[in-house]
């Protein structure tokens, strides 16, 4: 585990980036509103378990996974990816997932790859072992990865996707929070205790530079479940 100091310290670090499993179930997952959630002190505010998230070098959607009781499982997550610039289609180039999070003034970023499982999202049939790096010119729109967070508590809020090259250097990255989450980018702009969430991650949520208002929670629940695989 790499410790950074400070949130304005990662983000420093993820613009240096950017210039830097065995199969579990995985029933549809939902964006609802919830009386309880896995997420603290929800209340009767819209939590989704899903989202896309759209960059300059890749997009993707993200979605939750359920256990066979269908509570969340924490510990993995899903992902498939929907645009790929032809710079990182490249032979030789290797995708990585990374894992942080930010706790009250601190950020945490685990240095460790990911293992990731490729499935067929028609059958939900693995057909690629866990390991931790997907080949770039393997990457299909019909297949999706279950990616192993190891994060039984749900701790981290955010899957990063780097791309190397075959020389080691980094390609691109996209930063991608983690399902759940709330939804309204003003009830997640507050941790569970009242505080300010770090603006580091406000500024992820998938609404944060989109106008909402007039939206009803109807409108959130529709935006986001549009996203669900």
């Amino acid at each position: 585990m790499k410790t950074l100091t400070t949130a304005l310290i990662l983000a420093a670090s993820i613009v240096t980036l950017t210039s830097c499993g065995s199969k579990k179930s995985s029933q549809a997952t939902t964006t609802t509103i919830v009386q309880s959630s896995t997420v603290e002190n929800a209340g009767n505010k819209v939590v989704t378990s899903c989202q896309k998230a759209i960059g300059t070098d890749m997009s993707v959607h993200i979605s939750a996974v359920k256990t066979s009781s269908g509570a969340i499982n924490n510990s993995l997550v899903k992902i498939k990816f929907t645009r790929l610039a032809s710079t990182i289609t490249q032979s030789g180039n290797t995708i990585r997932f990374f894992k942080w999070r930010v706790s009250g003034s601190q950020a945490l970023l685990d240095s460790n790859p990911l293992q990731s499982s490729r499935y067929v999202l028609s059958t939900n049939t693995i057909d690629e072992a866990a390991q931790t790096g997907i080949a770039a010119t393997s990457v299909t729109t019909a297949k999706g990865y279950y990616i192993n967070l190891d994060d039984a508590d749900g701790i981290f809020q955010v899957l990063k996707a780097v791309v190397y090259n075959s020389a080691g250097s980094i390609l691109a990255q996209q930063n991608i929070l983690i399902p759940q989450f709330l939804a309204v980018p003003s009830d997640y702009a507050y941790n569970a205790d009242g505080s300010s969430r770090a603006q580091i991650l406000r500024d992820l949520h998938p609404l944060a530079n989109v106008t909402t208002t007039g939206w009803t929670s109807t409108d959130y629940v529709n935006y986001f479940s549009a996203t669900c695989f």
